[in-house]
């Protein structure tokens, strides 16, 4: 059985604690590898998102890069290329539309109240 998070009396989450323990949804995390080998880790990313063979600024080609390369599947590839891109220009907005038969509708409300009602 999972723990809940601890709150305050007004049942606000306390410093440290979260009310997603499981990671589950929200933004993707970086894998470790990925944090702890930094530009190699981003050749082998890129290799995986485009196909091509990055060598580092000494003309290397680590085996990952090569086997990444030539070896990834379609949704390997986009999926790469999907965390590439979001770390370069942030994540695409949402968008609801509808259409001319049904179209979208919103409405917000607001009121003004006074403390304690």
């Amino acid at each position: 059985m999972e723990s809940k998070p601890a709150r305050d009396e007004k049942g606000r989450l306390l410093p440290g604690q979260t009310a997603n323990p499981n990671g589950i949804g929200g933004r993707p995390r970086l894998p470790d590898w990925f944090k702890s080998r930094g530009p190699d880790a981003l050749r082998v990313l890129l290799a995986q998102a485009t196909g091509e063979i990055v060598a580092d600024e000494n003309g290397k080609v680590l085996p990952a890069v090569q086997q990444v390369a030539t070896e990834s599947t379609a949704k390997e590839r986009a999926a790469a290329a999907e965390l590439v891109a979001n770390r370069l220009y942030g994540k695409a907005p949402d968008v609801i539309t509808g259409d001319a038969d049904n179209p979208v509708r919103a409405s917000i409300e607001v009121r003004f109240v006074k403390p304690g009602e």
